[in-house]
């Protein structure tokens, strides 16, 4: 319990001691896969917005839940340890898209909020000594699993959930066997079914369940990706929903409404639960009395899966035009990313990348930048490198140095020089505002090391769109090759063969053959999986050279490494095997996910070509086989892909001469 008493007093004391200046709210919150939880913003600006708030909102996102690599996810995770959360006056956390693996992360970050004595708001779930706005999952999925029992007779009853640890999963779980209970319907653990909370566990549910021979009446399933991911595998099997069985899901996305059947869900305004939090936060500032728990409207939207009519059904025609502007969307943001890379790759100096940056970054409109950069990675190149005292010392894994050089700053295009960040200043200078405004911090680091912060003020398009991924992505990655040029031109060969890297491309250099190559083609044969060899050319790269300069050829070779890098799953390994060509292993591919990969690079280095404007046109020619037995090694593979590369190149010439 909360002692509400003690806690209004603390901020009536804290009140008079700051003479009711700005209010100060961090959110901290881990973003779902690569997107950021744009829907708690969106609530707790609202109701600044609404009632006059003189309020200021800190966001400290992560991605710590996206990468296979765990030692990126620390890396992302340090973030947290950024805030002092005594300098606040309101928090509102949302750690639930944190892995188990991660709990010592997620448990640290608890201690720290509940020692800062600072009134905190968790969503979506309970936290000792936190208040609490979410959704009361144990109600809705009660009333769902009520209306599959009493309406439609069901007893034979399956549930597929997402992680077991998950408190939003335990207490859907625990709504579906109390009405079982009862209703008098024996419960079955052999029927419950729990993964995660994405598609695939709704794909491999199904198979399960039909493997036992334990296909129910109905599937209750803790969220609309599980119950989308079932249908789909159901269908393929040649099952029909819901003349087979019914299916019930959670959360109310769009794919639950516009998948064919329409999913029956549990429909919610996220919004409302940070709107809710930021009301709690205001009361508790005022001094009122307040429930420990408050929560968020929720209603059962019965469609086609449960055998249901719809009340309101979803234009899918609407849906249509939205992915269809989407698409369009989405090759404006691989455009634009290819050219704020192709930018930052030609940058020589951390200087010139500082400058490059606000000038190249306007498209995504925000307000003001500022990136925060630990002075050991912008000193000497000889004084950078990585050695175990560098790492050990000068890059921590937790935390921030207290003394750090302001990388950029700008307002707009406008370079705001000579702007200082004093020690435990999370915003340089006087950057901050009176009142009103979103300051968006995001880690950056190589891997778990940190090397700075950046902050993004009032960027909420670039939040809307879902783009603070993929710029964090594509200025790690310039970071990283700025990074590695400064050590490779002081470097010798033996220091050189360490990294593996080609600096004008990003991608692996001829060094990676042996040391990563080989070992994952034999890895794959031991293991009897398929293997990918993929041969890429740069076409006519020597008329380009020629006749437009090498600059120009080396646009060409990075606009095709860019696709290459776009589209290579990160267990794969991408090499630049030549000046112009390119080989490519992804273990577990088959012929259908190859020709899928290339397609999706032709489009992209075609949308590249077309948004450049050079006088020549970048092309690329793609030749790949699929090694399954082990008959072939990995360099008779290789010269395979050239041949079929070749003859794709050479149907390309003989189409031009047409």
């Amino acid at each position: 319990m909360i002692d509400q008493k003690k806690r209004i007093r603390r901020c009536r004391r804290g009140a008079a001691d700051r003479g009711e200046q700005m209010k100060k709210i961090a959110i901290v919150l881990d973003g779902w896969r690569k997107f950021v939880t744009y829907a708690w913003i969106i609530g707790c600006r609202q109701y600044i917005k609404e009632h006059g708030l003189d309020a200021n909102i800190y966001a400290f996102n992560s991605f710590g839940n996206f990468s296979m690599d765990e030692k990126y996810n620390i890396g992302e995770y340090n973030i947290t340890n950024l805030p002092n959360f005594s300098d606040f006056d309101g928090i509102i956390v949302d750690l639930t898209n944190i892995k188990k693996e991660n709990r010592e992360i997620k448990e640290d970050i608890i201690r720290r909020i509940r020692e800062s004595g600072v009134p905190a708001v968790s969503l979506v779930e309970r936290i000792p000594g936190m208040y609490y706005s979410g959704i009361n999952n144990y109600a809705a999925m009660k009333e769902i699993v009520e209306h599959i029992v009493t309406v439609h007779g069901c007893t034979k009853i399956n549930f597929v959930g997402g992680p077991r640890e998950n408190e939003e999963n335990q207490l859907r779980f625990e709504a579906y066997c109390d009405v079982l209970a009862e209703h008098g319907i024996p419960f079955e653990r052999e029927r419950v079914y729990e993964y995660n909370f994405e598609i695939v566990t709704g794909e491999q549910a199904f198979d399960h369940f039909e493997e036992k021979g334990l296909i129910p009446e109905v599937f209750i399933c803790a969220n609309d990706n599980i119950a989308v991911g079932l249908c789909h595998q159901a269908q393929g099997r040649g099952y029909r929903i819901p003349e087979d069985f019914l299916v019930t899901g959670f959360d109310n996305f769009d794919k639950a409404s516009y998948y064919v059947p329409s999913i029956t869900t549990v429909g919610v305004i996220r919004e409302k639960t940070a709107y809710q939090a930021a009301e709690l936060l205001d009361k508790i500032w005022r001094g009122e009395e307040c429930a420990n728990e408050v929560y968020v409207d929720s209603e059962i939207v019965f469609q086609d899966s449960c055998g249901c009519k719809a009340e309101h059904p979803r234009d899918r025609g609407e849906y249509v035009r939205e992915n269809i502007f989407a698409a369009d969307y989405e090759i404006k943001i691989q455009n634009d990313m290819l050219l704020l890379k192709r930018a930052l790759i030609d940058c020589q100096t951390f200087e010139e990348m500082a400058e490059c940056l606000p000038q190249n970054l306007q498209m995504l409109n925000y307000e003001e930048l500022y990136i925060l950069m630990n002075k050991n990675l912008l000193g000497d190149s000889e004084e950078i490198l990585f050695d175990m005292h560098t790492v050990e010392d000068d890059y921590p894994t937790k935390g921030y140095p207290e003394d750090m050089e302001v990388f950029v700053a700008s307002r707009g295009k406008e370079i705001l020089h000579d702007c200082k960040r004093k020690p435990g200043q999370l915003i340089p200078g006087d950057a901050e505002s009176s009142g009103g405004d979103l300051y968006l911090f995001l880690p950056v680091h190589f891997r778990d090391r940190e090397i700075g912060y950046m902050v993004l003020k009032n960027c909420d398009d670039l939040m809307n769109g879902q783009m603070i991924f993929e710029v964090l992505n594509v200025f790690l990655e310039a970071m990283e090759n700025m990074y590695h040029r400064s050590i490779l031109s002081r470097m010798n060969q033996e220091l050189s063969m360490l990294y593996m890297m080609d600096s004008m491309t990003g991608l692996y250099n001829r060094m990676a053959y042996n040391r990563l190559a080989v070992p994952l083609f034999e890895q794959c044969v031991k293991n009897g999986n398929p293997i990918l060899i993929m041969f890429v050319d740069v076409d006519r790269l020597k008329y380009i050279n020629d006749n437009f300069g090498h600059d120009m050829g080396n646009i060409a070779i990075k606009t095709v490494s860019s696709a290459i890098q776009k589209f290579c799953p990160q267990e794969g390994v991408a090499m630049r095997y030549g000046g112009d060509e390119f080989v490519v292993l992804v273990p577990k591919y088959d012929q259908a996910m190859a020709e899928d990969m290339v397609a999706k690079m032709y489009q992209m280095i075609d949308s590249a070509d077309k948004s450049l404007n050079t006088n020549f046109p970048i092309e690329a020619s793609i030749g790949f086989v699929i090694a399954e037995n082990g008959e072939k090694n990995l360099n008779d593979c290789i010269n395979l892909a050239d041949e079929k590369m070749y003859e794709v190149k050479k149907a390309k010439k003989v189409q031009r001469n047409q």
